[in-house]
């Protein structure tokens, strides 16, 4: 399969391109905007550029996919698993990412504006200058994340957990903070909510053979 042939089919009113297997294809650039990709195999897949806006990309395994500067504006990237992935500017915003596995992401200054990712794994994700104003991260897992200047405004972080995350120049002005376990250090003390004295639910695992077959049973 070549970008060609994909964006020949597209054209041509084809929509539908669920459980496709486009492992390490260079689709870059490519449009595919409200195509359906749900369960498709995108591990280390090159979509620099591409348009996927209102895609849905539900439960796909993009492990190590290049989504840098992508367009995934209102895209559904329900319980996909986006470990390693870089999105590195990827425009996200209204996109539905909840239950998304993002541990180790690159997600440095994209836009998240409006984002639903609730219940996401995003430990040790790179957040540096994101946009997540009105973002949903309620029960997000944002453990040693690099939040580092990035915009909160008017976020819910209810009950995420925020362990050793990097909260250093964060605008959390209006965020809803109810529960949620908050770093010692880089805010002040009026948002320091409580201390979390009860174990935190564990943060959700990617799904699917695939990942194990890839990264082994251990991963």
């Amino acid at each position: 399969m070549t970008l060609r042939e994909l964006q020949e089919r597209y054209h041509q009113g084809e929509r539908n391109f669920d459980g496709s297997d486009w492992s390490r294809l260079d689709l870059s650039r490519i449009v595919l905007e409200g195509a359906s990709l749900s369960r498709t195999n995108l591990f280390r897949t090159d979509l620099l550029l591409a348009q996927l806006a209102g895609a849905n990309l539900s439960y796909a395994v993009a492990c190590r996919v290049n989504l840098s500067g992508a367009n995934l504006t209102k895209a559904v990237l329900r319980a996909t698993d986006l470990y390693m992935a870089n999105l590195n500017g990827a425009k996200l915003d209204s996109a539905d990412l909840s239950k998304a596995y993002l541990r180790g992401a690159d997600l440095t200054r994209a836009g998240l504006s409006g984002a639903d990712l609730s219940g996401a794994n995003l430990i040790e994700a790179n957040l540096y200058g994101a946009n997540m104003s009105g973002a949903n991260l309620r029960g997000a897992f944002l453990i040693v994340a690099n939040l580092r200047g990035a915009i909160l405004t008017g976020a819910d972080l209810s009950e995420a957990n925020l362990s050793g995350a990097n909260l250093a120049g964060v605008n959390l002005q209006d965020a809803i903070l109810t529960d949620a376990i908050l770093p010692e250090s880089d805010l002040p003390a009026a948002h320091r909510q409580r201390a979390q004295s009860t174990m935190p639910p564990k943060p959700p695992r990617p799904a699917g053979d695939l990942v194990e077959e890839i990264f082994g049973s251990s991963f």
